[in-house]
């Protein structure tokens, strides 16, 4: 009787590597998508952060004469959002998605013993939790800033600043209590003021904003200086908080002073030299310099905002 010879059906070698090759094409083109489509959710979170931080600013200034809080009070992370705490009840808005720095990997390069100090543009800060910028104990640094100016001191953003202002408030020293995810903060008014400007003051709300993605610790202000990428001569604590600058596909996710939110593409490049721009280092945030300012309608040039970003168009 003739023996039946069992015939076995196996891939070949060649068409094993085809498959393998078929799989990695597929696989480089599909993970840069699903990243994407990621970071596209993280956006979208952070503008939903972003319209409840704005609803719980505006609720502060409709209950306060429609002025803006002071930037100026130590004691809680992000000074404005000290004052605002009562109408977000929350800090679990205040972190970005998108910026996931620990406040242990920030205090070991940023805090005092790291041999961080003045010299370096973020200073010192008592990030772990509990202490001084870290009363309530968040785990990560927060992502939003309030728009205090360009320059953070100049006086053109959400607050006042110059000699009038040069004064000791009858409540310096104070501690103010405030009670934040069931937290006591005491925050400490500072020698100072920076009083918060009203709503009267600002030409049109729909193009000065408000408050908007940040690289800063720990006061988040929203100086030019905070959105910039890493650069060259940074130190190891402008390198870590810049990290993932500008984190949101390229821009920023903005609120304006009518509560509205929108990205808006970074079109900054390397800051530029106090000769040049005639007043102080800058970064070109956006493609509209001037909605920094409160006294920005749209079609007007307060402060020489638009001859401010033609200089730094030219730098790029």
């Amino acid at each position: 009787m003739k023996q039946k010879t069992k015939i076995y059906r196996a891939f070949t070698l060649i068409e094993l590597l085809v498959v393998i090759a078929i799989i990695a094409i597929l696989a480089a083109i599909l993970f840069p998508v699903f990243a994407s489509a990621r970071e596209k959710a993280r956006q979208t979170a952070c503008t939903s952060n972003l319209r409840q931080l704005a609803t719980g600013m505006l609720m502060y200034v409709g209950d306060y004469d429609e002025r803006f809080p002071t930037s100026w009070a130590a004691g809680f992370v992000g000074d404005p959002m000290f004052y605002v705490q009562p109408y977000l009840k929350s800090t679990e808005v205040l972190v970005c998605p998108s910026r996931g720095i620990s406040v242990v990997a920030a205090d070991k390069v940023c805090g005092p013993g790291s041999g961080n100090n003045s010299a370096d543009s973020f200073g010192t800060w008592y990030l772990l939790p509990g202490e001084r910028d870290n009363p309530t104990g968040v785990a990560n640094l927060w992502g939003y800033g309030f728009n205090q100016g360009a320059s953070w001191n100049d006086g053109n953003g959400l607050v006042e600043v110059g000699p009038k202002y040069a004064f000791q408030p009858t409540n310096s020293g104070a501690t103010v209590p405030v009670s934040v995810n069931g937290t006591i903060v005491n925050a400490t008014i500072r020698g100072t003021i920076r009083p918060g400007r009203t709503l009267s003051q600002v030409a049109s709300p729909s193009v000065c904003f408000m408050m908007s993605d940040t690289n800063d610790i720990p006061y988040d202000s929203m100086e030019l200086a905070a959105l910039r990428p890493v650069e060259s001569g940074d130190g190891n604590c402008e390198q870590l908080t810049h990290a993932h600058a500008p984190r949101h596909s390229g821009g920023y996710n903005y609120a304006f002073v009518d509560g509205h939110v929108k990205w808006i593409k970074y079109t900054g490049g390397p800051m530029i030299s106090t000769a040049e721009s005639g007043s102080q280092p800058l970064a070109t945030p956006a493609a509209d310099f001037c909605f920094y300012y409160s006294k920005y309608d749209g079609g007007n040039d307060p402060g020489g905002c638009k001859e401010l970003q033609n200089t730094e168009d030219d730098t790029q």
